[in-house]
C-alpha cells in the first residue's frame, strides 16, 4: 500500500528502523528514502528544507535548491518528531498529502510530487490536538495505518535476540550467559531499545 503511516512509540523503542522495514518491503524500495528529523531543524529553515526555494527568495539564498519533497519523488519520506512541526507547516504538508502538490519559498509555481509518506512522534498526539499544537486534520492525513511500537519492558521476549545482535555488531564472538540474559530482561529499559545497545557496547567494550 502507499497509505500514510504514523508510527507511535516512545523514544528509543526504534521508530526509524520499522520505518525502513516499511520502505524496505514497499513497491518503492528501488526509490530514494530520506529521514527528516522534524524538531532538529529550526523553524526558519524547516520549510525551504522540506519544499526547496527559489534564487533570492530570503538572504543568502544565492540559488535555487531542490527540497525533500521534490528531491524524494517516487520514494518515500520518513518524518520523524512530526509533532514537533510548526503550524505553518502543518499546513503546507496537508496540501502536499492531499493533493501531492508544494510550492517552494519564495515561488507561486505549484510543483507536482508522489511522495509516500511515513511518521513517527513520541508525542500524545490527542493531547497535542486538544491543546492546538496540531492539527486535527493533518492527523487524520497521517493516521490511515497506525503502528504502535511497545517499550521494552512490555517486550522482554524480544531482549536476547536484540541483545545478541548488538553483541555480534560489535564483533564480539561470545554469548551471554543465562544469568546474564536473566538480569537485562528484568530491567526496566527507560531508554528502550537505545539504551539496550549502548548497553551491549559498554559490557563488550
Amino acid at each position: 500500500t502507499d497509505a500514510s503511516i504514523l508510527i507511535l512509540g516512545d523514544s528509543g523503542v526504534g521508530k526509524e528502523v520499522v520505518a525502513k522495514e516499511i520502505y524496505s518491503n514497499s513497491d518503492r524500495k528501488n526509490n530514494p528514502f530520506v529521514t527528516l528529523n522534524c524538531s532538529a531543524i529550526p523553524e526558519n529553515l524547516l520549510e525551504s528544507e522540506m519544499f526547496g526555494y527559489e534564487k533570492g527568495a530570503f538572504t543568502g539564498a544565492h540559488d535555487a535548491r531542490k527540497g525533500y519533497f521534490e528531491v524524494v519523488n517516487g520514494g518515500t519520506i520518513f518524518l520523524d518528531e512530526v509533532a514537533e512541526l510548526p503550524l505553518l507547516t502543518q499546513v503546507r504538508l496537508l496540501r502536499v498529502l492531499e493533493s501531492g502538490e508544494f510550492i517552494k519559498v519564495g515561488s507561486s509555481k505549484v510543483q507536482k510530487t508522489d511522495v509516500r509518506v511515513v511518521a513517527a512522534t513520541n508525542v500524545n498526539i490527542q493531547e497535542a490536538i486538544a491543546s492546538g499544537r496540531f492539527r486535527e486534520d493533518l492527523y487524520y492525513r497521517l493516521n490511515v495505518v497506525p503502528l504502535h511500537v511497545p517499550p521494552l519492558r512490555e517486550r522482554a521476549e524480544d531482549i536476547p535476540a536484540l541483545a545478541q545482535h548488538f553483541l555480534r555488531g560489535c564483533g564480539a564472538v561470545k554469548v551471554f550467559e543465562p544469568a546474564a540474559m536473566a538480569a537485562l530482561q528484568a530491567h526496566g529499559w527507560p531508554g528502550n531499545v537505545r539504551e539496550l545497545e549502548n548497553a551491549v557496547r559498554r559490557l563488550a567494550a
